[in-house]
């Protein structure tokens, strides 16, 4: 399943019309440094080749000789083009939902905001009200963060008292905090602090990891 980092609504000279990070400062630090640092440089040239100091970038054309998709391994920047504006979106994988999602939005802003792009003259004003649409399309793809407690095995269950064993037992070193509230039926709260407690303990760890929030259809009216 494809992650997205963030979406550029980009006008046809190079000016960036709307923007949206998806939780961006949640990314590992060398995703933020790898693709970040190329985006003034994307989205002043779109044709031809893109290239970093110590980066190897592989692009892809379309029939039309127009780049569709930047490929660094670990990030790809997937290109729609409409009429007077493109999206360019950073994510893990070339994915058509996404694709599907970009054309919805190109199509939406030219059928609304058509003669104004003949000849845009700078002002963003008139292009922030599609900033919910941004979200109702794409959020379902967002990167997200969740914690994961991790057992720590060298500590046993004699160390621990006996109220926590049932929650070290739950942990499966996958399921989020949120997620065993929901298995063990307790307010998220309460198992705040008792994984809390577990951490002090020493018997387990929390991390962090990059998760996707569960996919929604969108359907147009």
């Amino acid at each position: 399943m494809a992650q997205l980092y963030s979406l550029y609504v980009v006008y046809r000279d190079g000016r960036t019309l709307l923007q949206k990070d998806f939780q961006i400062e949640n990314m590992e630090p060398d995703l933020v440094t790898g693709f970040l640092s190329a985006v003034s440089m994307f989205l002043s040239d779109l044709v031809g080749r893109i290239s970093e100091e110590g980066q190897q970038l592989r692009t892809l054309e379309r029939e039309d000789g127009r780049l569709r998709v930047i490929d660094r391994e670990d990030v790809k920047i997937l290109i729609e083009y409409g009429q007077n504006i493109y999206v360019a979106a950073f994510s893990t994988h070339d994915l058509a939902a996404i694709r599907t999602r970009m054309r919805m939005l190109i199509k939406r802003i030219e059928l609304q905001k058509g003669e104004l792009l003949q000849d845009w003259l700078g002002d963003l004003s008139p292009f922030r009200e599609f900033q919910p649409l941004i979200d109702y399309l794409f959020r379902p793809f967002a990167v997200t963060e969740r914690y994961v407690p991790v057992r720590v095995h060298t500590v046993t269950e004699s160390q621990v008292p006996s109220k926590l064993h049932p929650l070290l037992e739950a942990v499966n070193d996958d399921r989020s905090i949120e997620e065993l509230a929901a298995i063990l039926n307790r307010p998220l709260f309460q198992i705040i602090v008792d994984f809390q407690a577990l951490q002090n303990l020493g018997a387990i760890q929390l991390e962090r990891r990059i998760a996707i929030e569960k996919l929604v259809v969108y359907t147009s009216k």
